[in-house]
């Protein structure tokens, strides 16, 4: 069963790979268009995580998590949206491959698969798996701020220096978690704390529909609310620590 479930998550980001590469990275004047150019970066990632999955790789596990939900609320929207004469045949597989990885990773049996294979560190316990999937949500996260950094047409150009910025504060963080380094918990805490003004902000000066604050909020909200927890359960243990020293 293991094996099946395996195989259901590696054709699932191939179904989001093909949907890429249906993505033309240039427009019909032949020059490059941002947002085609950026999709397909995530080509890399995509194939580094079917190739980690195959070899059963405690993080490629993450990683594919982590594209469900990032993929799960735009498809959603879209399908569930008027489609104003667009195909929907694309919107519907990215629905369904991302259902599909999430359905297909979670739970006891893939961790044990996987994460309980690590050799590096021990990811069993409660607060360990809040720390997991704090990764998760918030390599989601990572995934979005690339997109809004790379793709995204900003009225005010210097609006882009908020989420790059937030980007790499966070990236630094998760690597430092994943690495089980107090010093993850607080920067990936405070990306999440500034997520909120951010998105504020960006929803009040650049959203150009309410439904790009909904689903901005979509996005963002399992990240922030993990990256808090964290915080609040291990925020005692370090205040602790560091009285004591």
């Amino acid at each position: 069963m293991i094996q099946v479930r395996k195989a259901v998550a590696v054709l699932a980001l191939a179904a989001l790979g093909v949907l890429i590469l249906r993505l033309d990275p240039r427009d019909p004047g032949g020059s490059l268009d941002r947002t085609g150019a950026a999709v397909w970066v995530l080509l890399a990632p995509l194939l580094i995580t079917m190739a980690g999955l195959l070899r059963e790789r405690y993080w490629s596990r993450w990683l594919a998590l982590a594209a469900g939900i990032a993929v799960l609320p735009w498809a959603f929207v879209l399908v569930v949206a008027p489609g104003f004469g667009m195909d929907m045949c694309p919107q519907q597989m990215a629905l369904g491959a991302s259902a599909l990885l999430l359905l297909s990773l979670v739970g006891r049996t893939m961790f044990e698969r996987y994460e309980g294979r690590a050799d590096q560190a021990d990811w069993a316990g409660r607060r360990m798996t809040l720390v997991r999937w704090t990764i998760i949500c918030n390599v989601a996260s990572v995934l979005a701020l690339y997109l809004f950094v790379a793709a995204y047409d900003y009225r005010a150009e210097w609006h882009l220096l908020v989420p790059a910025l937030l980007l790499v504060v966070l990236l630094l963080g998760l690597l430092m978690l994943a690495h089980q380094r107090t010093a993850g918990i607080l920067l990936v805490a405070l990306c999440c704390v500034l997520l909120l003004p951010a998105g504020a902000y960006f929803v009040a000066t650049e959203a150009r529909t309410s439904g790009e604050g909904i689903l901005f909020a979509a996005i963002f909200l399992p990240g922030i609310l993990t990256g808090w927890a964290t915080l609040l359960v291990f925020g005692k243990p370090m205040l602790r620590y560091l009285r004591s020293g």
